[in-house]
């Protein structure tokens, strides 16, 4: 039985763990597909509450910290564990974030009211997405959203031949913090909480091609019935 082109497309996804650093996709082709996922992703009142900050193939120190700081979260290691990729605690699924020709970092944003916005808020609406107070509690929406964009994304570049993938083990730091420490200081651009990391390329090495048959056979999902209930 054939599958519809679009399930045939999506089926091709695969969590990458490291990429091509040596086949970089160009430019204007990952420009190209970012613009396209912002068209095409629903924004709640049509803000879009972040920002997708992308760190291209120059940016090494920058995404060599972002990796540590994964690397870290997952397990309190020191610098110098960290660097020599032996130690216990060292994780290889995170090379994605450092392998990457493009980083995502996607970090929440106060937004400004559109035309139409701007006229209910007059006459007494109120947004939430331009209030800084409100940052933290934005999170959840913004976060869906984000995900959303992502997906987009994921299909438009397996049109192009190209691979992405997803993190979210890395310190996440609320902007009303009680911990004053800033995890994200070394990044100046990072303002407000980093939500997702999304990274994209040419895959060099996928995740289940890591595994063994047993472990491939033993990481699966939960099955259909288990997650969609008919009420």
């Amino acid at each position: 039985m054939n599958q519809p082109p679009i399930l045939h497309l999506l089926n091709k996804r695969q969590h990458v763990m490291a990429y091509d650093t040596e086949d970089i996709p160009e430019k204007q082709l990952i420009e190209d597909l970012l613009w396209k996922a912002w068209k095409v992703t629903p924004s709640k009142n049509n803000f879009m509450p972040y920002h997708c900050n992308v760190l291209g193939p120059d940016k090494v120190k920058e995404k060599h910290s972002i990796w540590k700081k994964s690397q870290q979260n997952k397990k309190e290691i020191n610098e110098h564990n960290i660097e020599d990729h032996k130690e216990e605690g060292y994780n290889k699924y995170f090379d994605h974030l450092s392998t990457a020709p493009y980083l995502l970092v996607f970090t929440q944003r106060l937004c400004e009211a559109n035309d139409f916005y701007r006229k209910s808020i007059q006459e007494g609406d109120y947004y939430e997405q331009m209030h800084e107070h409100e940052i933290d509690s934005m999170m959840r929406t913004t976060t869906v959203e984000i995900g959303m964009w992502m997906a987009n994304l994921s299909a438009f570049a397996l049109e192009k031949g190209l691979n992405t993938s997803t993190i979210g083990c890395f310190p996440y730091q609320p902007f009303f913090a009680k911990n004053p420490k800033n995890t994200w200081a070394d990044l100046p651009w990072v303002k407000y909480p980093v939500l997702l990391l999304g990274s994209i390329g040419k895959a060099k090495q996928y995740r289940r091609e890591s595994m063994t048959e047993l472990e491939k056979k033993d990481d699966k999902k939960p099955e259909p019935e288990e997650i969609i209930k008919w009420i």
